[in-house]
């Protein structure tokens, strides 16, 4: 068991059970619901609406910071992963078996980081464009704005890990990545600013157990659902829990 990185706080979350609408012994599961940065669970309202056209209830959490929770930090993932715990836990202990992660972006990263750190053992995780490092993302972000990477990039990285209280450096999904055993769908847009096709496919390399990746030719770093992508995002997502 890793230790708590955070003092008790509260997030806020929404569990929206199908049960109200359908027949108990049609629903499939629970997908927990993780937003990436600057967003919060109510721009997650259209993967709610797939995943309960799928027969799944949801479970959307606002990260702290965010939303309707507590706190005024954000750590890209690396203390929001004890969140995903917490909500998992929530799950588990009211009895839900059929646990399923859905994340994008940071999201997808806490999530990473999560089962890496606590040993979750969901039934399977979705990850949108998750980052391979912390450094590589911010860089990434520097040439989008095109400032000077080096030294800045490192510099803020730095510093922000010491404000936060965490060394950044060690902060690397693609390790986090080889804890991963459970079933995974990873989706990637091709044209990402923020991500590289390199961070991308040694993440897919490192995961473990069954895998699968689905990747949009022309897209970048964003929904994929608000774009001409959803039909084939909710095929993909389909095909996955279908089979897992």
């Amino acid at each position: 068991m890793k230790p708590s990185y955070l003092k008790a706080i509260k997030i806020e979350c929404w569990y929206i059970n199908k049960d109200n609408s359908v027949k108990t012994d049609t629903v499939k599961g629970t997908i927990i619901i993780f937003h990436g940065y600057s967003g919060e669970k109510s721009s997650m309202l259209d993967k709610y609406d797939e995943f309960v056209k799928l027969k799944y209830n949801t479970f959307l959490v606002d990260f702290m910071g965010s939303g309707g929770s507590e706190g005024n930090q954000t750590t890209l993932g690396f203390k929001e992963a004890e969140q995903v715990k917490t909500a998992f836990d929530y799950l588990t202990e009211r009895g839900e078996k059929n646990i399923y992660l859905f994340g994008t972006s940071m999201g997808a990263v806490s999530i990473l980081k999560a089962i890496s750190d606590y040993g979750l053992q969901p039934k399977g995780i979705l990850i949108e464009c998750p980052f391979g490092s912390m450094y590589t993302t911010t860089c990434a972000r520097f040439r989008n704005m095109n400032a000077p990477v080096f030294p800045m990039a490192g510099l803020l990285v730095f510093w922000g890990g010491i404000e936060n209280g965490f060394w950044a450096f060690g902060h690397n999904p693609t390790q986090y990545a080889k804890k991963i055993n459970c079933p995974t769908l990873l989706f990637y847009g091709n044209l990402d600013k923020n991500v590289s096709k390199e961070e991308t496919n040694e993440i897919f390399e490192n995961l473990n157990g069954k895998k699968s990746k689905k990747v949009f030719e022309f897209a970048g770093h964003e929904n994929y659902l608000s774009g001409p992508y959803k039909y084939e995002w909710v095929i993909a997502v389909s095909k996955f829990l279908n089979e897992n």
